[in-house]
């Protein structure tokens, strides 16, 4: 039997403690949250996301060995695989629950106030978010492989992406050879690094809950 059948269907339910908040938290409520965050639902990273919280701790491990948080694009997105990861090092399973409970305690990491916990807003936007994630989840157990794949694939395209603007920077700007050169290496190893974790995640068979 596959998790979607052992889980009952996660219900939004508004926390009373989350309803204070400043006039610029309440700026975008509701469905002008989902309209200005723009989420495809059928994106790698969102099925991702919303695959991983399908799966228990020990199933979900071997793919956040694999995909780092800066594999993935949307800020929102990566703060709840921040989230997740945290959760599962704790050895707890990623449910949608768990997560949002310990973002009430941290704040992403790329956040202006990391150090700081999440706004009642933030926290609210969250909540959405992984609904949603959640219960747009495709055949998580059987393609999560798939969408850390491509998620991986995705990143290296940006990285080779970014990385060539920095080369053609660098080399505009009249940098040495030896600059040239170890900044070269740099961006080799980093895109080798990213190659190697895309051909290992299609390696991983998930376990099965």
């Amino acid at each position: 039997m596959t998790a979607a059948h052992q889980r009952p269907a996660l219900e939004l339910v508004p926390d009373p403690d989350l309803t204070t908040g400043t006039a610029d938290d309440h700026a975008i409520t509701g469905d002008d949250w989902r309209t200005t965050t723009a989420i495809d639902q059928y994106s790698p990273e969102h099925q991702l996301i919303g695959s991983l919280m399908w799966l228990p701790a020990d199933a979900a491990r071997p793919l956040l060995d694999l995909v780092p948080d800066t594999a993935i694009w949307r800020p929102q997105t990566r703060w709840a695989l921040e989230l997740i990861r945290r959760v599962v090092e704790e050895g707890k399973t990623p449910t949608p629950p768990t997560v949002l409970a310990a973002g009430t305690r941290h704040a992403a990491n790329d956040a202006l106030t990391p150090d700081q916990p999440p706004t009642a807003e933030q926290h609210r936007r969250l909540a959405l978010y992984l609904f949603d994630a959640y219960s747009q989840a495709i055949a998580p157990e059987a393609a999560i492989t798939s969408y850390a794949r491509d998620v991986l694939e995705e990143a290296y395209r940006r990285a080779f992406d970014t990385c060539g603007i920095q080369m053609q920077q660098l080399a505009s700007s009249g940098a040495d050879r030896e600059d040239l050169t170890t900044r070269f290496a740099a961006i080799r190893d980093e895109l080798a690094d990213l190659w190697r974790r895309t051909e290992a995640v299609t390696k991983i068979e998930v376990l099965q809950p």
